[in-house]
């Protein structure tokens, strides 16, 4: 994605062929019709064969109208045993979904998504994506993108849990992250060296019996095909799935203050994912460490708290996901401000969606809500 990838045997030239006995099925896995990012993939077998499908309608969300500030107790849904459709989502719009997964199983059948990007943070568990590009490992604290369109397979290989961004928007490493030449540049929370993509290995699979789940929004449309799906024998291109770790995150401080966007991870036409880390607090000499009191004019706010202290809030755990409406004021909780001067760092871990387009909780979502949560700054608590 970010930089150019070329693993096992490709042609000396595109839509070429080295030799007549042997021609590869050459395949344009590209966004943008023609003009976004792209790889070319070298197939064994036909990647265009099907030999059976059946459609399988998704339940319809529930929405809830009720705007208010939220904390939902994610840990309490419980395991849902498939990575595709085992995915809970808390918040969504027209293009985007927020959620997550509780999985120990991995599936038979392997999953693409036509229409959105996917993020996944992984709060705790490890496994593997495997893609025809290779086996991408995933670990506590990595960031897994996967493209739209990509192939793959979730192995777990123990319980996990993730956090989980999907999105019919182009999700990308923000552009001010990057030079002219297509470099990350110096001074931002992670580098080129950071990205870690898929350990390609060339096809050893046979014809039999294999299966697809692609996923067009409101259905699945179940594929059954001959041909492996594991068949590259080479590919070339920036299109790919990868992870980044926040164990490589340099996370930005200042003299004072520094708002969210400079923690910004991935962004999108119609929001931003971040991730505050531990880090060393504001060095002014009376730095104030906690946020700003916040008027969300145009955004709403939503923050996955993975571990650590999060110093702005009271009532917070592992799991908890936080939602702050536009239209509707919030900031540090009673006491926090003053308890907070002094503190030189935090250890905080937490991911951060801010959509600017208006998240609407899921019934699923008000099934584990804190109910107490909108009025935790009532007056007197200070």
């Amino acid at each position: 994605m970010v930089y150019y990838v070329k693993k096992g045997k490709v042609p000396e030239q595109r839509h070429t062929y080295d030799d007549r006995s042997h021609i590869f099925k050459e395949e344009l896995f590209g966004l943008k019709a023609f003009d976004g990012k792209y790889s070319l993939l070298y197939h064994k077998y036909d990647p265009a064969e099907i030999e059976k499908t059946s459609v399988e309608y998704r339940e319809k969300l529930s929405k809830v109208d009720l705007v208010e500030h939220r904390h939902i107790k994610a840990g309490l849904l419980g395991k849902l045993n498939n990575f595709y459709t085992g995915r809970q989502t808390l918040f969504y719009n027209d293009s985007t979904s927020t959620g997550v997964i509780d999985t120990d199983s991995t599936p038979d059948a392997y999953f693409r998504n036509a229409l959105c990007d996917e993020v996944f943070y992984v709060q705790s568990g490890k496994g593997s994506i495997e893609s025809p590009f290779g086996t991408l490992k995933f670990r506590k604290g990595d960031f897994i993108y996967i493209p739209r369109g990509t192939t793959y397979r979730a192995v777990m290989d123990e319980r996990s849990f993730f956090f989980f961004t999907i999105s019919s928007d182009h999700m990308d490493i923000p552009a001010h992250y990057m030079n002219k030449y297509g470099q990350i540049k110096e001074g931002m929370p992670y580098y080129t060296r950071d990205i870690e993509i898929p350990e390609f290995h060339e096809s050893t699979e046979s014809p039999g019996e294999y299966h697809i789940m692609v996923d067009y929004g409101s259905y699945y449309l179940n594929i059954s095909r001959t041909y492996p799906v594991l068949d590259l024998e080479g590919y070339d291109g920036y299109l790919y799935p990868f992870t980044i770790n926040i164990d490589k995150f340099a996370p930005i401080v200042g003299k004072l203050h520094m708002p969210p966007p400079v923690h910004t991870v991935f962004e999108a036409e119609h929001f931003m994912i971040g991730a505050f880390l531990p880090r060393l607090f504001d060095f002014h000499e009376r730095a104030i460490p906690i946020p700003y009191y916040h008027n969300n004019i145009d955004s709403d706010e939503l923050i996955f708290y993975s571990s650590g202290n999060f110093m702005s809030r009271t009532g917070i755990g592992e799991k908890s996901i936080t939602m702050h409406v536009h239209g509707i004021i919030h900031g540090p909780q009673p006491g926090v401000v003053g308890n907070s001067l002094g503190e030189t760092k935090t250890d905080e871990v937490a991911i951060m969606v801010e959509s600017y387009k208006w998240l609407m909780p899921t019934e699923k979502a008000e099934s584990v809500k804190d109910k107490n949560y909108m009025y935790s700054w009532k007056a007197g608590k200070d």
